[in-house]
């Protein structure tokens, strides 16, 4: 008899052990399932969700900012648009430089340096935005033009693949104290003119929009120094700022601003 009853104890136990595990389960589903609506969708004053605008900005240390990337000039236009930003950014790195044959040093614990096309794969499976800016090229200038142009162009369709329903940004390679950049192997033109050029020459391109900073004039005329950290080649706080600006108004005459 008592042996019996320590059998239907033991089962007892197991079976409320099982419901307390569920339940901890259940809980927890519940809890992961309202943090992702959470984050992707805010509510609106109805009661429905409506989309937040999120952004994608894929350079280099221009793009990566000059101290965390939520105060980069990317992140402050976003903030300025209401939009969601992410920023996938390593310093001298571009759509050649970084790559395959063009490894740059990022320090000794850092990570193996990637190009543009290089990180594609790893931020398609983690974020899904509705803007897509590439911001780079800056340091491409010394490589073959013929090298650069065909990278360029291949990096930007594997964008586009990669984000069909996302809206493509392109901004040409441009630096605070020297906007308009002119390669010699350009014989007078400048790489915005060049990249410009190259999205015109297929209609993979035609929903592409690109911003030349060089052709819009961004610190032509201005004494750059006030806006140069002491490297003098960054922007400081004043001249991501100051960038954050004059990207949004382009951002803007683009029509992307207020599209959902």
């Amino acid at each position: 008899m008592n042996s019996t009853i320590g059998h239907l104890v033991r089962a007892l136990r197991r079976y409320w052990g099982v419901v307390a595990a569920l339940s901890v389960l259940l809980v927890a589903g519940a809890v992961l399932a309202f943090t992702s609506v959470a984050d992707v969708d805010d509510p609106a004053p109805g009661g429905g969700p409506t989309h937040t605008q999120s952004v994608l900005f894929i350079g280099d240390s221009y793009t990566q900012g000059p101290t965390t990337p939520d105060q980069s000039y990317g992140c402050l236009t976003a903030t300025e648009l209401g939009w969601k930003c992410a920023i996938a950014a390593q310093g001298g790195t571009g759509y050649l430089s970084g790559g395959p044959e063009h490894r740059v040093s990022l320090g000794q614990s850092a990570p193996p340096s990637t190009s543009f096309v290089e990180r594609l794969p790893g931020l398609r499976e983690q974020y899904q935005p509705d803007v897509i800016v590439i911001d780079g090229g800056r340091n491409d200038t010394d490589f073959d033009m013929s090298e650069v142009d065909r990278t360029f162009a291949d990096t930007v369709r594997k964008v586009i693949k990669s984000w069909p329903s996302s809206r493509v940004v392109v901004i040409g390679p441009w630096f605070l104290k020297e906007p308009v950049i002119r390669p010699p192997a350009l014989a007078g033109r400048t790489i915005g003119d060049e990249f410009q050029s190259v999205l015109r020459s297929s209609p993979d391109f035609d929903a592409v929009h690109f911003i030349d900073p060089a052709a819009l004039g961004w610190f032509a005329g201005i004494d750059p120094s006030p806006y140069l950290s002491d490297d003098g080649i960054h922007p400081n706080s004043q001249g991501v700022k100051k960038i954050s600006e004059l990207l949004t108004s382009a951002l803007k005459n683009e029509g992307l601003a207020n599209r959902s």
